[in-house]
């Protein structure tokens, strides 16, 4: 079957037990008398707010600990170690504050504090329903997504003039997840114009803290096949509205990204891609700190292409080869076009050559 000449790529980018990034979008867990209920961590877009709540978690700050303030169709608040509303961990935070992050719904988890500024430290709050005028003055970072039936009851338990429940809903723990989500690109928060000038759009960064992350990537719901465990290679047949999803899966969890596509122009004429025999045998080292050389081979004498891309899809490097016949190599030391070292992280090395190509994940270390 024919294959069209302009296709699109989706990466999935799997990292086990190797962070990244410090800040990424993690997961946490509540289980409470009255059933579990989980949330993400917006730590990509609130750092501070978001890893002091994911350190206290880790310590086990929370385990134990009850619901100390419930308002009926308002919030339920936690994180005071004398269940009274007066405790603390010992220390305050910063405020943060972003235009994405805000009261929108019922589940918005956000820091309590004081009147003061940057007065937080361990209390945190979860909406029962949207509440708009605190926006701008207490730290949203992230949203319960699952469960919320759970949050809404305990917002129904009774409680006495103090709004303090009569009957305790305790915290039996509270659990960081395996998944963390690293990068996705590009945002999801609009219909996305199909672009076949950038070879990689749709990137998922995902990995687990200590289990596997599984990936599964669809086309208007339809399964793609896996060529590799970092990228795959479905084509849009017809021009209109599509569907791009993306699943990850391990045992805690299930998170899926969903972009709107754009495609306005496939490729009606020359539908047929010509297949050639370029093929990456190996990647030695890699990970790697200073140099790494990528071995490949071709069918013929040929020009080869090497460019070399951050999971966001932005070239940062690009070579002409005059490939041979038979066994080739090329080296990288992790520095861009203009000889500038590049950060620490994820790569993705393609080799293109007369309609075909290869790619190859680097993890670049400092």
């Amino acid at each position: 079957m024919f294959k069209l000449k302009k296709s699109i790529y989706l990466i999935a980018i799997i990292l086990i037990c190797i962070p990244m990034s410090l800040s990424a979008r993690h997961f946490a867990r509540w289980w409470t008398t009255l059933g579990s209920f989980t949330s993400d961590l917006r730590d990509e877009i609130v750092p501070i707010t978001a890893n002091n709540f994911i350190d206290l978690t880790n310590s086990g700050f929370y385990n134990g600990l009850h619901f100390h303030r419930v308002i009926s169709g308002f919030m339920i608040q936690d994180g005071c170690p004398q269940g009274t509303g007066y405790g603390g961990p010992g220390y305050t935070i910063q405020d943060e504050f972003s235009p994405l992050l805000i009261h929108d719904s019922a589940g918005v988890l956000a820091m309590a504090r004081t009147s003061a500024p940057n007065s937080a430290g361990s209390q945190y709050y979860i909406t029962l329903a949207p509440t708009p005028w605190l926006d701008g003055g207490y730290a949203v970072f992230g949203k319960v997504f699952q469960g919320l039936d759970v949050v809404m009851n305990i917002g129904q338990v009774a409680t006495d003039d103090n709004d303090h429940p009569i009957s305790n809903v305790n915290i039996d723990s509270l659990k960081i997840l395996n998944m963390v989500i690293n990068t996705v690109s590009p945002a999801t928060d609009s219909v996305v114009v199909f672009d076949t000038t950038s070879p990689f759009p749709f990137v998922v960064e995902a990995y687990g803290l200590y289990a596997n992350v599984q990936f599964a990537w669809y086309i208007d719901d339809v399964l793609q096949p896996q060529f590799t465990d970092i990228i795959m290679e479905p084509f849009f047949t017809s021009n209109g509205m599509h569907t791009v999803k993306c699943v990850n899966t391990d045992a805690d969890l299930t998170w899926t990204t969903i972009w709107q596509v754009d495609v306005s122009s496939v490729g009606n004429n020359d539908q047929t891609m010509v297949q050639t025999d370029l093929r990456i045998i190996t990647l030695y080292p890699n990970p790697f700190r200073e140099k790494t050389s990528l071995v490949f081979s071709t069918k013929a004498n040929q020009p080869v292409k090497v460019s070399v891309y951050d999971t966001k899809g932005r070239a940062v490097k690009s070579e002409q080869l005059n490939g041979k016949a038979g066994i080739n190599q090329w080296n990288w030391n992790g520095r861009n076009s203009s000889d500038k070292a590049l950060p620490a992280g994820m790569y993705l090395i393609r080799l293109s050559s007369e309609g075909a190509q290869s790619v190859q994940k680097a993890v670049h270390l400092r």
